[in-house]
């Protein structure tokens, strides 16, 4: 598995060039809804900023819990050294709904949402000193969906659910009736 650094690197790189890519939407395609039940391109964007969020205090938690002598996970066996993408395949459901306090409320324009993801990459970079001379195999926190994972898999996972939504985002703009 990667290296913190080499981790970090790949969020980072990942980020710009969603940030990039959310410069290109106006107001009106940034809420756009292809359907009642489907999340707009500033959903998906608050959903990764909050999420984001949740993932680096989860990290950092653990951390500061496995510092202070208290930790309380241990990663599951089957997923110890494995890539959070087979994780994720074996874990979500096809479709796999997002926690409920994960859910986007839908406020807040996207470029406000894009400033939040922007805001998080200091979040993120701030890692290594949380993590200093501690094991990353050692510093375990629960996803809410796959269980224990290790500071490697989740931050393999902020580059992977980056992705995610990029993704998801993009088939939002190929709906026939997508503002152009």
């Amino acid at each position: 598995m990667a290296d913190i650094q080499q981790l970090l690197a790949e969020v980072a790189q990942t980020r710009q060039q969603l940030l990039n890519r959310l410069n290109d939407f106006t107001y009106e395609q940034g809420r756009f809804q292809p359907t009642p039940d489907s999340w707009s391109i500033a959903q998906h964007v608050e959903h990764m900023a909050i999420a984001e969020q949740g993932c680096v205090r989860a990290v950092w938690s653990a951390a500061d819990a496995l510092r202070r002598g208290k930790r309380r996970w241990t990663v599951d066996p089957r997923f110890q050294g494995r890539a959070v993408e087979e994780i994720v395949a074996e874990t979500w459901q096809p479709g796999q709904q997002a926690p409920e306090y994960l859910i986007p409320q839908g406020s807040g324009p996207l470029s406000y949402w894009s400033a939040v993801l922007r805001a998080n990459q200091a979040l993120v970079d701030q890692i290594p000193t949380a993590l200093d001379s501690l094991d990353p195999a050692e510093i375990v926190a629960p996803h809410p969906i796959s269980g224990p994972w290790d500071a490697l898999q989740w931050l393999a996972f902020l580059r992977y659910h980056l992705e995610l939504h990029r993704d998801q985002l993009e088939a939002v703009t190929q709906a026939t009736d997508f503002p152009r």
